[in-house]
């Protein structure tokens, strides 16, 4: 077996398994595109039906919304309710500022490009590979009493509120909004809210008003957004003694972002508000020193056990590497510490060379040591060439060559072929016979 492969094929093995592994995990996951997905119209393995009967029977109405502007209409025409987004990646989240103060919102697992885009303050930490269990470790009185949880996939920080289950449950305020943040879909889905305190956890966080505004949507939800009104246009011919005084500050706006494009009282103000905070947010990151790499959704979307896979195979890399610093290169002549008989150096070089697969090797050795010995019959100079070496011993030349300029072996059956002809052609030209296996 050629060397390489002894890394090669270890390698590829693994490197098959941690492939296979993270392919079928992939597969296993539900993706909140999946119609079924904490859906509260079935009960299936990753819908929510369980949930919405659980909900019922508490006394809590459950409404569906199938569109984000149907779920806030529907929270903010009868009064106050809980707005549940099950997947609110794929959500119209900028609607959600259209909620009335004091709403309660739970969002299952959202990514770190929709938390920017609603502009809450809480951002990813990191995430695992699957859901964890761990305990509450707050004084949130909803997961006091729930207890141990399967909330932990993603791990959540926020600036200010209530962290639970070491990240998996966040709780804050912000804009007259009480949002609540899970990092995972266990606690809600049919084939997990049995589990553990993932059903009183559920339960919980959804019961805190009388009716609860279910957003159910599997395909990004965006809304058509009317175009500002184009700048109207004018014909007149300029005068040449016209000043600043024609500029009408109430109809264009004073450019504080009161007014603009023809409108006076400039709209709602809020697209520009919303540039306002971002620039500030990128400002803040950009001061603080934050890295590309650390705020890069790709590389906070790769689960820990991700890297730890990566740092194994680098140490298993490192240890192969290592192992087989001693075989690497061909073997080297040393001069051996004490006398032994010549029998047991010869098996013992023999048997180094055979663990090394050391064939090129092994041929060389014999080949040099038949020469040896022809070119001291002969008395031959000890670098003479194979067609002195024929003449002298009036052979052919090609028979000659073909036996000691053949081509490398490929396999021990040629490297023993090879052997014997050494061995044949040593017998003839001296006359005597050798050990068999050692033209020498």
């Amino acid at each position: 077996m050629k060397r390489w492969m002894r890394v090669a094929i270890p390698f590829g093995l693994l490197t098959a398994a941690v492939t296979g592994t993270l392919i079928v995990h992939a597969v296993e996951q539900p993706d909140p595109d999946d119609p079924e997905y904490l859906t509260p119209v079935h009960v299936q393995e990753i819908s929510g039906g369980t949930l919405a009967e659980r909900l019922v029977a508490e006394g809590v109405t459950v409404e569906r919304a199938t569109s984000t502007e149907q779920a806030v209409t529907a929270v903010t025409k009868a009064g106050r309710a809980t707005l549940f987004l099950s997947t609110p990646d794929l959500a119209d989240l900028p609607q959600l500022r259209r909620l009335p103060r004091g709403t309660n919102i739970v969002a299952v697992a959202p990514s770190e490009l929709s938390l920017r885009r609603i502009d809450w303050p809480v951002a990813v930490e990191g995430s695992h590979w699957t859901s964890t269990v761990t305990d509450p470790g707050c004084a949130d009185p909803v997961a006091t009493a729930a207890g141990p949880a399967a909330v932990l996939r993603t791990a959540y920080r926020a600036d200010a509120g209530t962290t639970c289950y070491a990240g998996g449950l966040v709780s804050f305020s912000h804009n007259g909004l009480f949002v609540t943040v899970a990092g995972s879909p266990d606690p809600f889905r049919d084939d997990r809210i049995a589990e553990h305190g993932n059903a009183s956890l559920a339960v919980g966080l959804l019961s805190r008003d009388t009716r609860v505004v279910w957003l159910d949507v599997h395909e990004p939800d965006v809304t058509p957004t009317t175009p500002p009104p184009t700048q109207p246009t004018f014909a007149y011919t300029p005068d040449p003694n016209a000043t600043d005084e024609y500029y009408d500050e109430d109809y264009y706006g004073d450019g504080d972002g009161d007014g603009g494009y023809g409108v006076p009282g400039g709209g709602d103000g809020q697209g520009e508000a919303e540039g306002e905070g971002d620039g500030e947010g990128d400002g803040e990151s950009n001061a603080g020193g934050g890295s590309p790499l650390r705020d890069d959704p790709f590389l906070n979307s790769l689960p820990s056990t991700f890297w730890a896979t990566l740092l194994l195979l680098v140490l298993i890399l490192i240890a192969l590497a290592i192992a087989a610093a001693r075989r690497l290169g061909a073997p080297v002549t040393e001069p051996l510490p004490s006398q032994v008989p010549a029998n047991e150096t010869m098996l013992g070089h023999a048997r180094l060379y055979a663990v090394a697969r050391a064939r090129d090797e092994s041929m060389l050795v014999l080949r040099d040591a038949a020469r040896r010995r022809l070119t001291t019959h002969l008395n031959l100079p000890p670098d003479a060439g194979t067609e002195q070496i024929a003449h002298a011993a009036g052979l052919p030349v090609r028979y000659v060559r073909d036996i000691l300029d053949r081509d490398p072996p490929e396999s021990n059956s040629d490297l023993v072929e090879a052997a014997t002809l050494l061995q044949g052609l040593v017998r003839d030209v001296t006359g005597t016979h050798t050990d068999e296996g050692d033209p020498s």
